[in-house]
């Protein structure tokens, strides 16, 4: 069957969560896949006064997107910027630590731990390291009334305005202009979509073999985990976020999945609205959606109350 299963896993893992100011559902389901390679952040207090939430879409392995899902809070918390409530440069620099610590001697034994699914504490042999994972990379950060959104790769975050979709993030693929020219620039090339022949997107955490040019810094390398951020003041009109993985966004559209969310907030809890929206998102087979539907699926559903400050 290659990467995919004869029949489809569809359990999943929901989760959900309250606080004064918002409420969120989660879940995640494997679908098609041979392995779930999908995590996400789901924190309501990262600290008094902030929420993160992310969804990271692990490729060739999960380790990467399981390695952010444990540092990246962290690694904000302790950032100087983030400190000094310059959040937008805080973002930037937590994505390019995330490389930057898989690269040490410890995270390089974590990302072996996890690959290989052995407990914390056991001994491994970093020479042994053949991880060649990587990780999408959508956050959104909730401060008062305001929303940072950080985005490194295709999976999405919109929000609802009145039921209209607002996109806070842009999918980075290899053949957008800014894209292709930064790749070019940095010595890679791009075929059939594709980072050398190889990666149908031009932005994520991990993929360390596509970021060697020394010459140039690590948000210039033909794949950058340099995020794009949209800062957006939210208003009485906005009710919701979703943010899931491309499993989701290949089958349906931003505003479709507004749509479908509205439709049932009214009646439904979010974490069944959730899962009904993975549920939607899977192809009934192989094949009969020319290989979309067939992805993990991932999705973080946050709905705002009123007033938000």
């Amino acid at each position: 069957m290659g990467p995919y299963l004869s029949t489809p896993k569809t359990e999943k893992r929901t989760s959900t969560g309250e606080s004064q100011r918002m409420r969120f559902a989660t879940s995640d389901m494997q679908g098609w896949r041979v392995t779930m390679e999908d995590a996400r952040i789901v924190n309501l207090q990262l600290d008094a006064n902030t929420a993160l939430f992310g969804v990271y879409d692990g490729h060739g392995g999960p380790e990467v997107a399981e390695f952010v899902t444990r540092h990246l809070c962290q690694e904000l918390l302790q950032n100087q910027a983030y400190r000094e409530g310059r959040l937008d440069d805080a973002l930037r620099q937590s994505y390019l630590r995330m490389d930057e610590l898989q690269q040490t001697p410890d995270g390089i034994r974590e990302l072996i731990r996890i690959s290989r699914d052995l407990p914390d504490s056991t001994p491994v042999n970093i020479n042994d390291n053949q991880v060649q994972a990587g990780c999408t990379a959508v956050s959104a950060l909730i401060r008062g009334n305001e929303i940072y959104v950080a985005n490194a790769g295709d999976s999405r975050c919109v929000l609802s305005r009145g039921g209209l979709a607002v996109e806070l993030s842009m999918d980075h693929k290899p053949d957008l202009p800014e894209e292709l020219e930064r790749i070019r620039r940095a010595g890679g090339t791009v075929e059939e979509g594709r980072v050398m022949g190889n990666l149908n997107l031009s932005r994520s955490i991990g993929d360390l073999e596509y970021k060697k040019n020394n010459s140039i810094p690590q948000k210039d390398q033909m794949i950058t985990a340099y995020p794009d951020i949209r800062r957006e003041l939210l208003t009485p009109n906005d009710e919701f976020i979703i943010l899931a993985c491309d499993g989701v966004w290949d089958m349906l559209t931003s505003q479709q999945c507004v749509d479908f969310v509205r439709q049932r907030i009214g009646s439904k809890s979010l974490s069944a609205i959730v899962e009904e929206m993975l549920d939607r998102c899977l192809s009934p087979e192989i094949g009969a959606n020319a290989g979309l539907g067939c992805d993990n699926m991932t999705a973080v559903i946050v709905q705002f109350k009123h007033p938000l400050n």
